[in-house]
């Protein structure tokens, strides 16, 4: 994370009326991030304890040998 010093700077009123919404976004979302992140991982550890494998959320769509971009008829299936 970048520190940023903002001494000597003068801050128009509309600049400092940004710092301060940042500011407060920053101290209410950390919380709640905090708190969505404990849920998560509660979630992870009982479904690990049940046996429950994990949601397969990435798959190969088609298995070839050339490696590149598919055209968007190829996706489309024309």
């Amino acid at each position: 994370m970048k520190t940023v010093s903002l001494q000597g700077i003068q801050l128009s009123p509309g600049q400092r009326r940004m710092l301060d919404q940042q500011r407060h976004v920053r101290e209410f979302m950390n919380p709640v991030l905090a708190q969505q992140v404990t849920e998560t991982l509660a979630v992870i550890e009982l479904r690990k304890e049940q046996g429950t494998k994990p949601e397969k959320i990435w798959f190969h769509d088609r298995e070839s040998s050339w490696q590149g971009t598919i055209s968007v008829a190829e996706w489309m299936g024309y």
